[in-house]
């Protein structure tokens, strides 16, 4: 009897703390099991709160409201960077469904990416370092890596084609970090001087993944609300551009299904398509 009244209390005193009897019927009952400890509960409360509250405020928004949202929603101690994530309606696993690019951010990303360039010819190298390329070399530099002297510490490599045969040779110590320059992300060029000021001027490469999903980081929170749009926009028309042909449909039909903005911690908005899509387009006029 003493035992039930003390049972019978505290599922009371659960109900007065949460008010969640009728939404998780487990709130209702003492924290007997593991399934109805305290922790479990909290994080129940948590991600309910936070789906009502996108689904609240979310919709289909505006790009300049989505923004404007995810700069709110920015509150961690450090800057944030603004992502964007787009599903598509393609296949993985098709070869003719991959999808893959470059965007040029008309007001860069924020974060200042080292560049290395490996090339044989000694003028190359010395136009790269001027042209801004932190690190520079040739057949020295791959055998240093390859002998574990040189510390491997910048974000992108870029190469011209006739030093690719020699860059082989570390193939295993620079491709699984995604360091390997790629003909196909366009870091395998004659044309050195002009890939480096792309990356400069805040080039981001994009390619789907296994869900068909394409994640980038295009701003940082503390950008101007302007420059955000148009950066999202730049970045929407450049996937819009890399759109295969194996995909049915025209436009932004039967090839995107959703986007959604968020910062690093905030919670995400899913964005409207054609607002997003018209946008894109009012950049790329600008641009020209």
């Amino acid at each position: 009897g003493a035992m039930a009244m003390r049972l019978s209390a505290a599922s009371d005193t659960t109900k007065d703390l949460f008010g969640l009897s009728g939404r998780f019927p487990f709130a209702a009952r003492p924290f007997l099991s593991r399934q109805d400890c305290p922790t479990r509960l909290l994080l129940a409360l948590r991600y309910s709160s936070k789906a009502e509250s996108v689904e609240e405020g979310t919709g289909l928004a505006t790009l300049d409201d989505a923004v404007d949202f995810v700069q709110k929603e920015a509150k961690a101690n450090f800057t944030e960077t603004v992502e964007i994530h787009v599903k598509l309606a393609t296949d993985p696993k098709r070869s003719d469904h991959i999808v893959r690019g470059s965007a040029v951010l008309p007001h860069g990303t924020g974060k200042q990416s080292r560049l290395a360039v490996f090339c044989d010819q000694l003028d190359q190298l010395e136009k790269a370092k001027e042209a801004g390329a932190d690190v520079v070399g040739g057949g020295d530099l791959i055998d240093s890596i390859k002998k574990g002297s040189a510390s491997i510490d910048w974000d992108v490599a870029i190469a011209t084609p006739d030093i690719m045969p020699k860059l082989a040779s570390i193939a295993r110590v620079l491709g699984p970090k995604g360091l390997m320059p790629n003909p196909k992300k366009g870091t395998v060029t004659d044309n050195v001087i002009a890939t480096i000021g792309e990356f400069r001027k805040g080039r981001v490469d994009f390619r789907q993944d296994k869900g068909a999903v394409i994640h980038a980081g295009l701003a940082k929170v503390n950008f101007n609300k302007a420059s955000i749009v148009e950066n999202v926009a730049a970045f929407f028309g450049a996937v819009m551009l890399a759109r295969p042909k194996g995909v049915k449909g025209s436009g932004a039909q039967g090839f995107i299904k959703t986007v959604s903005l968020c910062s690093t911690m905030g919670r995400s908005i899913r964005v409207s398509v054609p607002d997003i899509l018209n946008m894109s387009v009012k950049v790329r006029r600008t641009k020209r």
